[in-house]
């Protein structure tokens, strides 16, 4: 009996050991879901511009000139480029109609026209109407603008000068 005593523990001890080996099939299978991941990119711009200077100004025959808005939108993302009427607005001025102008600072103007056609058109203006409309394709974009200056001003020579405000709309 008391061999039986000293190897019932070991005997339950092995017993139950080699049960945590046994898993019931209730503990065997498994469940699945699917886990949705979405990712959400933003329509984005980016705009760059190069000034003008220094135009030649000839009374006789005017003066013409073009450059390029260079921009960077997403992918298909549609935009309207707008320009600001200026600093220095002049009489009858407006968003859908600008009439541009430098100035030297001292209270003389020198009048301007911006156009997106060498025809000159339509003025490029600060409405959607009057704006120039495109897609993004991811890569950089130049869209022309031509600038003319009148002739017959009659200006005081000196320097002048206008800031424009180019604002996309997407």
């Amino acid at each position: 009996m008391s061999v039986l005593k000293t190897r019932l523990p070991c005997l339950l001890l092995l017993l139950l050991g080699s049960g945590c080996f046994f898993v019931p099939k209730s503990w065997a299978d498994n469940a699945t879901a699917n886990l949705s991941v979405t990712a959400t990119v933003p329509p984005s711009v980016n705009v760059d511009t190069t000034p003008v200077n220094n135009i030649p100004y000839d009374a006789s025959t005017g003066s013409n000139v073009s450059s390029n808005i260079t921009l960077t939108a997403s992918p298909g993302t549609t935009l309207t480029i707008l320009i600001s009427q200026g600093q220095n607005p002049g009489t009858g001025s407006s968003n859908d109609n600008p009439v541009r102008r430098m100035s030297d600072g001292q209270g003389n103007f020198f009048d301007y026209e911006l156009s997106n056609d060498g025809s000159f058109n339509d003025d490029w203006g600060n409405a959607g109407q009057t704006g120039v409309t495109l897609t993004g394709t991811g890569f950089q974009q130049n869209v022309p603008f031509y600038l003319r200056i009148s002739s017959g001003q009659n200006a005081k020579a000196g320097y002048y000068t206008d800031t424009l405000l180019v604002t996309t709309l997407y």
